[in-house]
C-alpha cells in the first residue's frame, strides 16, 4: 500500500502522519473531528496539559464507541428476533397451505 505524509493540526500543534493514497480527505476529516473533541475537552475541563486532554478525550470517545456497540448489538438482537418470528410465521403458513392441498 502506497502512503504519503500529511500534516494535521491538533490543539495548535502540527503532526506529520502517514496516510494511504486516496484517503487524504478521510484523514483530514478525522483530524478535524478529533481536534474539535480535544478543544471541547480542553474548554469543558479547564485542563492545560496536552497529554491529559488527549487521555480524557480518548476515554470519552471509547466510552461513546462502547455505548454505540452495545446499542448496535441490542438492535441486531431485536432484528434477529423479528426475523425468527417472521420465519416461523412463514413456515406455519406454508405448512397450513400444504395441509389444505392434501385434503
Amino acid at each position: 500500500m502506497v502512503a504519503k505524509t500529511m500534516d494535521i493540526k491538533l490543539l495548535e500543534r502540527n503532526y506529520k502522519v502517514a496516510c494511504p493514497v486516496g484517503q487524504e480527505s478521510a484523514l483530514q476529516q478525522a483530524a478535524d473531528t478529533l481536534n474539535e473533541r480535544l478543544m471541547e475537552t480542553k474548554e469543558r475541563t479547564q485542563l492545560t496539559n496536552v497529554e491529559q486532554i488527549a487521555v480524557m478525550t480518548a476515554l470519552n470517545l471509547c466510552h461513546e464507541w462502547i455505548q454505540d456497540q452495545n446499542e448496535q448489538s441490542a438492535k441486531t438482537a431485536k432484528l434477529e428476533e423479528k426475523i425468527q418470528l417472521l420465519q416461523a410465521t412463514i413456515e406455519q403458513a406454508m405448512s397450513e397451505q400444504r395441509s389444505q392441498r392434501n385434503r
